[in-house]
């Protein structure tokens, strides 16, 4: 397996790694940017389960090889849009709409990263500490995708990287960037890395917070 990209001080890297100062002061030029994001195709999660509407689409695409030409797979793009929609609906909105998590959340992390997105990082990467609000109504970037190929050409990581926001009553308003990272393991593509940057917004105060967990691909 090739070595991921080392991290460069780019406008995503800085904001994921950064402390909220960076959160609050870059979020909104990266959203911008992912807003622009071109067509990956066609392609739409097998399943949405949310009430607002949100429905994640691919955008932009690209791929790193440390041998042949390598290119990301109808059904690796499937599966890899297919989770982050899962992401969104089970992390997110469940939380928002319904006031807990979905229980599969857990199940889209492999072991390596699992206990922190559970535990340690679950506030950040998730909105269950928000809990239930009202009005809820949500928008999302498309979805980039960056591959990393081995020296065979076969794409060994994927990374999904999308921004979120929500509004609700009350004059709530949440941004998220959220990159995710997969890998295939058993035939099947799991998060072996993230970073979350996340700032939360209501007439009273600003907070923001970041998390990140495994080694991603995003340089």
């Amino acid at each position: 397996m090739p070595s991921p990209r080392k991290r460069s001080q780019n406008p995503r890297t800085a904001l994921i790694v950064g402390g909220s100062i960076v959160v609050i002061a870059i979020l909104a030029l990266v959203l911008a940017k992912l807003a622009t994001s071109g067509n990956g195709g066609s392609a739409k999660p097998a399943k949405v389960a949310n009430s607002t509407g949100l429905t994640l689409q691919i955008g932009d695409v690209a791929v790193q090889s440390a041998g042949p030409p390598a290119t990301i797979s109808k059904s690796t793009r499937q599966s890899v849009l297919d989770s982050s929609q899962s992401y969104v609906d089970d992390a997110i909105l469940a939380p928002l709409e319904k006031g807990k998590l979905v229980s599969s959340y857990l199940n889209l992390f492999d072991s390596g990263v699992r206990g922190t997105a559970t535990g340690r990082d679950q506030a950040t990467v998730t909105e269950v500490r928000t809990g239930k609000l009202s009005s809820v109504k949500a928008t999302a970037t498309k979805v980039h995708l960056d591959g990393l190929g081995d020296p065979t050409g076969k794409v060994v990581l994927v990374a999904a990287t999308f921004g979120v926001q929500v509004t609700a009553k009350g004059g709530v308003k949440i941004q998220r960037l959220t990159e995710l990272t997969f890998a295939n393991e058993h035939d099947k593509w799991v998060v072996t890395a993230y970073r979350v940057g996340v700032e939360r917004a209501t007439s009273a105060r600003t907070t923001a917070a970041v998390a990140h967990a495994g080694t991603g691909v995003v340089s």
